[in-house]
């Protein structure tokens, strides 16, 4: 079994495909990691004991001759917007499915591996609702609707044409063909799927285990989840320091010097990511960028959050989320402002209801979808165990 990350930063992608790899490597499925990169995500799957890989992945994604508002954009400007760049990212897979000669592929936001694999291995595509797009008709539908051209999906469905006639394979009807896979997982709370006013499948919610809802605490607490990539994020330091003791804060990469800056202001600093089961219970108030895990992590446990999204994936999570009242999309990041959010999230008493409103909700769609045992269910199914 290939598990397979291609796109996307962080690594929000791999507890979906950690989760699957150790519910079924009992069974003696022998599971294969290809990865976007691994000299982060190695560690995180260290107790999977796998062999790992390195996916193939266009290394910077360029901006396609076209603008059609849907998924069509992510390949054109993954690789896809012409018949030889195409050919080159199915042919890398191909020679990598030729090395592992995978039973079933589980691609987590993986759509070359989709693609290599189409009409020949078995597919679990599976993903929060970005990922995976809805793939009902011949093309995918837009983000919003009425924004882009649809036109713009026939010159990437052309240039995967193109590729595949190249490499000796039937090519496929429609855009969308490729992407419909053999069992589709959509690990999005309905809340906080990016398709939610056009997907007709079942959404499965988050598969990998979520925090406990508990009560808000009386004392207020920040906890804030970023990156030192982030292109505000001396502005965010700013922030952090300007409320010290009330904080804590994980940013992902070397801080350096910059810790101890915050320490020396009372910010509680951790130098790796921790658990939301211990870090949420905690927090009055959470602050993210609205990634897919984090952000499922904190409307299970009930918490008012405070976001500025960097793409369109986070921010529909931050609308929705502003929409069912427990959270606040910031557009800019500056002292002023975001103190105010600040303390709107711990006094506003309809904000922290609703948090702990939507929370109880999550926490009993987790029940009643049974992601982890359906996944686990279909994949066994596909693999014969």
């Amino acid at each position: 079994m290939l598990l397979a990350w291609e796109l996307g930063e962080g690594l929000g992608h791999l507890p979906p495909l950690k989760a699957i790899a150790l519910a079924l490597k009992p069974l003696g499925v022998k599971p294969v990691f290809a990865l976007r990169e691994t000299q982060h995500a190695g560690p995180a799957l260290r107790d999977v004991g796998a062999d790992m890989y390195v996916a193939p992945h266009w290394a910077k994604p360029s901006k396609p001759p076209f603008k059609t508002g849907s998924f069509a954009d992510i390949l054109g400007a993954n690789g896809y917007s012409t018949g030889e760049t195409a050919t080159g990212m199915i042919g890398a897979w191909d020679r990598l499915l030729d090395q592992v000669k995978p039973d079933l592929i589980v691609g987590d936001h993986a759509p070359s591996a989709m693609l290599s694999a189409f009409g020949r291995i078995p597919v679990a595509f599976v993903g929060n609702g970005f990922a995976v797009p809805p793939a009902d008709d011949p093309q995918f539908p837009p983000y919003t609707p009425g924004v882009g051209s649809p036109e713009g999906q026939d010159v990437v469905l052309e240039a995967i044409s193109f590729a595949m006639r190249r490499l000796g394979r039937p090519a496929p009807a429609t855009l969308t063909a490729p992407f419909k896979g053999d069992f589709r997982g959509v690990y999005s709370f309905p809340l906080i799927d990016s398709y939610r006013s056009v997907r007709r499948e079942r959404v499965l919610g988050p598969i990998e285990p979520q925090p406990p809802l508990v009560p808000l605490p009386d004392r207020p607490r920040l906890f804030v989840y970023s990156a030192l990539d982030f292109a505000r994020i001396d502005a965010l330091f700013q922030c952090l320091m300007d409320i010290g003791p009330e904080v804590s804060v994980y940013l992902r990469g070397n801080l350096g010097p910059r810790a101890a800056i915050l320490r020396s202001r009372g910010v509680e600093v951790f130098d790796k990511p921790q658990p939301f089961a211990e870090i949420m219970p905690r927090a009055s108030v959470v602050c993210s960028h609205a990634g897919s895990g984090f952000t499922n992590a904190a409307l299970a446990s009930g918490r008012p959050h405070i976001t500025f999204p960097r793409h369109f994936e986070a921010k529909a999570s931050a609308m929705g989320l502003e929409q069912a009242g427990c959270g606040i999309r910031l557009e800019t990041l500056e002292v002023e402002s975001f103190r105010a959010a600040y303390r709107r999230a711990n006094m506003d008493t309809a904000m922290r209801e609703a948090a702990q409103r939507v929370g109880q909700d999550a926490q009993d769609f987790v029940v009643s979808a049974r992601a982890h045992d359906v996944t686990i269910e279909a994949v066994k199914r596909l693999l014969g165990a």
